[in-house]
């Protein structure tokens, strides 16, 4: 049998690879909108489970945090049954949530809202009758402003329109027709119903799932490959684990300081004002100075020097926060650099908006950490290399 020399078979596989690659860029070109439209189909297939997996992370996370207080409270170790009724647990706190959410923030929030609208027509009027006196040195704005004719009654027909316009139909033709919003909206609902099942079922099935996955990765992938996976994925679960936790902790700190002294300085709309800040506090940075300044806009409208009372004391909360809870809290447990945090925010923000912003912190974090390690590895090597070069 004929034998090909091993510098030629190994010129064939590159050529091979050459052509491979050419021609994988070549339907890439050819076909790339297409190409695109299938990878748009398929990720809007696959939506319902990955976000069902993030449930199903958030509730496990949870649970964890039940079978530890049952660790440390009555000295029991895991077992199915404690597990068992630590995931049944989870969904509970979840749904309490909800209910809270539901029953008692969105209606002292409705409340909040009301009473802004309320007042908005004479906070408006005064506005334009001060903008009248003070344009008077400059005849065109003051001339303009006289034709407006705003009076209080003018004011509030115009924000009843607004609003009933904002309620009824005609907002839902910017949106698209009847059958396109019922059809998404049951496509949401859909979904939604999709991925809280397979979140449920990922829980309470969890260690068949790791099992399976693991049985996989041995199968298919070398030993040194498989370690650095499993390395990978303990990484990924520690870091978005103590983000998650931290971030979440830190919010409701904030937002709690945020009610106390606004209640205790008798600021207008303090829960709402909490909230806001709360919600704000999810993104990194400056959510929580944005959410602020939005909490202190919908104060002006009912007393402009409450609103800056407001910021004033929300720099004074932050400066606390920022220097003494927000360390303790979260800590070091994304473990990113500064510099490393503002591109993650910017290029999050950039390639999915608000959720990017988000989720980018524990994914750069964790590049970061694989990125150190491997460096460290390169070094040591080279270190190694060096040494055994000087002894020879």
């Amino acid at each position: 049998m004929l034998k090909i020399p091993k510098p030629m078979k190994e010129k064939e596989n590159l050529y091979r690879r050459m052509i491979l690659f050419g021609a994988t860029i070549a339907i890439l070109i050819v076909y790339f909108e297409k190409i695109l439209w299938i990878v748009g189909l398929i990720i809007n297939i696959c939506m319902p489970f990955v976000i069902g997996g993030g449930i199903a992370f958030i509730l496990n996370t949870i649970a964890n945090n039940i079978v530890r207080v049952v660790n440390i409270v009555w000295k029991k170790s895991e077992n199915k049954i404690i597990r068992f009724f630590a995931n049944i647990g989870s969904i509970l706190v979840i749904v309490a949530l909800l209910l809270v959410f539901a029953l008692v923030i969105v209606p002292k929030v409705a409340s909040s809202f009301q009473t802004i609208v309320s007042v908005m027509p004479k906070t408006i009027y005064k506005m334009y009758h001060w903008a009248y006196y003070a344009s008077k040195p400059i005849p065109f704005i003051h001339s303009w402003l006289r034709t407006l004719n705003a009076d209080l009654g003018n004011i509030s027909k115009m924000i009843d329109n607004v609003l009933q316009w904002v309620v009824s139909g005609n907002v839902s033709d910017l949106v698209g027709s009847l059958y396109f919003v019922v059809s998404n909206t049951f496509s949401i609902l859909f979904s939604s119903v999709i991925a809280i099942m397979f979140s449920i079922i990922i829980l309470f099935n969890k260690k068949t799932v790791v099992n399976e996955g693991t049985t996989l990765l041995k199968a298919y992938l070398s030993y040194a490959h498989y370690q650095k996976t499993i390395h990978i994925l303990h990484l990924i679960r520690d870091t978005f684990t103590n983000y998650i936790s931290g971030t979440c902790t830190e919010c409701l700190i904030l937002g709690t300081l945020v009610i106390v002294f606004s209640s205790v300085f008798r600021l207008p709309f303090a829960f709402l004002n909490g909230i806001i800040v709360a919600i704000g506090a999810l993104i990194p940075m400056f959510g929580a100075l944005c959410g602020a300044i939005i909490a202190a806009l919908f104060i002006a409208i009912e007393s402009p020097i409450h609103g800056i009372y407001f910021m004033i004391m929300f720099i004074c909360i932050q400066q606390v926060e920022g220097n003494f809870i927000y360390p303790n809290v979260v800590g070091r447990s994304v473990g990113l650099p500064p510099v490393y945090v503002v591109v993650a925010v910017t290029l999050g923000a950039n390639l999915a908006g608000v959720i990017g912003m988000i989720i980018f912190i524990p994914i750069f974090s964790c590049l970061h950490q694989l990125i150190k390690e491997d460096a460290r590895v390169r070094i040591q090597e080279k270190k190694y290399l060096e040494e055994e070069y000087i002894e020879e």
